[in-house]
């Protein structure tokens, strides 16, 4: 169990996710989530809906309640309550132990690349982040209906399997990770991939990229590295920072409340 401390922190972490992906424009109005799965308990930190929700850009601390995996509300404002897509991030979390974080947008690419059945290509940028997306294939759910049920949620996670994002076609996106951070850029990487797939569909037909590339050189090797970005977690942290900062000039305040 955690103290009171600590979940204020992941409670902080949770939002300023939830800020980030607002200012990179993830989703419309209020709608979308950010979760994080607390130790030793079956219950999840999420972004409340309800009387007072607030869009993602706006979110606070205050706006993260905590919620359990029958998706009741166990603490939080009298004015929010759990997302009605909660069972997404439910199931994802009863059927991959290793996921502590998991959320969901309506990712305009993504959305558009499923709605035209146009297939993500691993084209370019072989080990850039994001491409293993590309490289291993995105899962896509067959169906736009919001994901209200125990026996939708399992659904989902059966379609996305042991990988770390999912479209849901004609809706939006899940991401899972080990991190909020990690969750969180799984989703803004798997975005832009989207985006750069949609923009070569319009000059052309993608072309994939050549089997020499995909076999990496040890200078790809996990861990840190003695040049250039140093990878692992150092890495993933670092690139973090930059979308926080970025985020901060996008909303024209500091996102660290």
């Amino acid at each position: 169990m955690i103290g009171a401390y600590k979940e204020r922190e992941l409670a902080e972490t949770v939002a300023q996710a939830c800020r980030v992906l607002g200012a990179y424009d993830m989703t419309h109005g209020a709608l979308g989530h950010v979760s994080y799965r607390l130790d030793g308990t079956d219950t999840m930190l999420i972004k409340g809906k309800g009387p007072n929700e607030v869009g993602l850009r706006y979110t606070q601390p205050r706006d993260i309640i905590r919620v359990d995996f029958d998706a009741n509300t166990v603490d939080g404002p009298g004015d929010l309550q759990p997302p009605s897509e909660t069972f997404l991030h439910i199931w994802l979390y009863k059927t991959r132990p290793e996921v502590r974080s998991v959320l969901h947008v309506h990712a305009e690419y993504s959305v558009l690349l499923s709605i035209t059945g146009k297939e993500i290509v691993h084209s370019y940028g072989a080990f850039r982040p994001g491409s293993n997306f590309a490289r291993d294939g995105v899962p896509i759910y067959p169906s736009s209906v919001l994901i209200q049920t125990d026996a939708l949620g399992k659904a989902v996670a059966e379609t996305m399997g042991n990988k770390d994002v999912c479209i849901l076609r004609g809706h939006g996106i899940a991401t899972a990770g080990p991190s909020i951070e990690q969750c969180t850029m799984n989703a803004l990487h798997l975005e832009k991939l989207a985006e750069m797939t949609y923009k070569q569909y319009l000059i052309g037909t993608p072309q994939p990229l050549p089997e020499s590339d995909l076999n990496p050189p040890s200078v790809y090797a996990e861990g840190r590295k003695t040049r250039g970005s140093v990878g692992g977690i150092e890495g993933m942290m670092a690139t973090w920072r930059y979308y926080v900062q970025v985020s901060e000039e996008r909303l024209g305040h500091s996102v660290r409340q």
